[in-house]
């Protein structure tokens, strides 16, 4: 090896020990919480070596430690607790601090330091959450690029991307009484029930067409950190078939960005949806002669009431705009929307309207627009649904809408490529229900 080589050897070496005297005096203690100022004392001996041997090896995988806050515990008894003095640890702290809300530190962050074979720190680790992760090292180990970086006294500090696990599952279930509750009878969470429902929430409202005996599949993305369960990805394929109804939907993320098509390469999603709640119980429907369960009279009901809990968030069923939002008689709280093609649409009885909901505002389709409430004349909580069209209400539950959009040219052949994709996936998992396909780096 030559000269420059091992100059720039010594350089690298002088600055892992620079590193190693910056996170606690010369290292980490072997110390206990009964030993912490013996440890420290011991952590301020020299540890540079008396020469330098040019050698050509490969680095030693670094030694971890590792420690939670407990409950009632401040973030530099933590430190202490690893094997930092208190001048390390003020010096951490105020690197971290750049990044990092310390009053706001809660039981079960995670903090982590990788060591060098001689006990000298290379990376200290201050996990937030699963998905947020800050790494403190100095300026000059720092590759550049990878995460949002701040600094302090040589040492920089910077997000870092989490490495999770990537797994594909597959699931098939008959419905009984509900798909929630078919959903949760396979340990399938409610956001993953909800995410299956908004696929197809344009052309199957679920509350009222949901019948036992259908069946359902859906291949789906989960993530692991660490061999532990962190949360699902997207739903890749989905289908649903029912009495009334046979559906299937894939993901594909095209030029319009991502969206569920059928096989045809035609939108799942439409101008409207079947409902703006996403569950609910009907009590009342459209109808020209109902009796009126307060006033004791007949009378025309030309929406549908959609009971559910207060508070409930109401989507807009489209994009529109809103023409009206205030106190509207015996239906209370009132949202109306003006849409193309010469609907409208009513939300009436609602306990509040969503922030930056007033006259004039573009919502777009799911938006929330207000919450479920019992405004105005009402027996019980629920929303008083219409539906407008060209100056006279229509049935809500009777409307019929086209895709929104439909593929074509190189859109239609990328999007049979990824079917052909996930054909080939379903092939290699076979009678698996849960296959790990890759890792990769997330940051949320």
């Amino acid at each position: 090896m030559d000269g420059r080589s091992c100059i720039a050897l010594f350089a690298s070496l002088y600055l892992m020990l620079f590193f190693a005297s910056f996170l606690g005096g010369g290292g980490f203690s072997e110390a206990t919480d009964n030993h912490e100022n013996r440890a420290a004392e011991r952590a301020m001996a020299d540890p540079r070596p008396a020469s330098i041997e040019c050698v050509d090896e490969a680095i030693p995988p670094p030694q971890v430690r590792r420690a939670k806050v407990r409950p009632g515990e401040t973030v530099t008894r933590v430190l202490v607790r690893m094997g930092f003095d208190q001048g390390a640890s003020r010096d951490i702290l105020s690197a971290l601090s750049q990044v990092i809300d310390f009053r706001q530190c809660r039981p079960g962050e995670i903090m982590r330091a990788e060591l060098d074979q001689n006990g000298g720190g290379r990376a200290f680790y201050y996990e937030k959450g699963v998905f947020e992760v800050y790494r403190l090292r100095p300026r000059g180990d720092v590759a550049g690029g990878a995460g949002q970086e701040a600094g302090v006294s040589g040492m920089t500090v910077e997000r870092v991307p989490v490495s999770l696990e990537r797994h594909l599952a597959r699931v098939s279930g008959i419905v009984e009484s509900s798909l929630l509750a078919a959903f949760s009878g396979m340990g399938l969470s409610t956001r993953l029930t909800m995410a299956f429902v908004d696929i197809f929430a344009s052309h199957v409202d679920f509350n009222t067409e949901c019948m036992s005996g259908d069946q359902f599949d859906l291949v789906f993305e989960k993530y692991y950190k660490e061999g532990k369960f962190v949360g699902y990805g997207r739903i890749l394929a989905a289908r649903y078939r029912g009495i009334y109804t046979s559906l299937e939907a894939y993901y594909y993320d095209g030029d319009a960005g991502g969206r569920y098509y059928d096989r045809q390469g035609r939108e799942l999603g439409t101008c409207f949806l079947k409902s703006p709640l996403p569950v609910y119980r009907v009590t009342s429907r459209f109808t020209s002669r109902r009796l009126h369960p307060i006033y004791k009279k007949y009378r025309p009901h030309y929406g549908v009431d959609l009971a559910a809990p207060i508070g409930t968030p109401v989507m807009a069923v489209s994009d529109g705009t809103v023409v009206f939002v205030g106190w509207q008689g015996g239906f209370g709280r009132t949202v109306i929307l003006r849409h193309p093609g010469g609907y409208r649409t009513y939300y009436g009885h609602l306990s509040r309207f969503a922030p930056g909901i007033k006259r004039g505002t573009r919502v777009r389709q799911k938006q929330v627009i207000g919450r479920v409430g019992k405004s105005g004349v009402a027996t019980g909580p629920h929303l008083d649904y219409r539906v407008k069209k060209d100056g006279r209400f229509v049935n809500p539950f009777a409307l019929k809408f086209r895709p929104r959009s439909a593929l074509s040219g190189a859109g239609l052949q990328g999007f049979q490529g990824r079917l052909e994709e996930v054909r080939k996936l379903l092939k290699t998992m076979g009678e698996r229900r849960d296959m790990f396909v890759g890792t990769v780096e997330f940051m949320k």
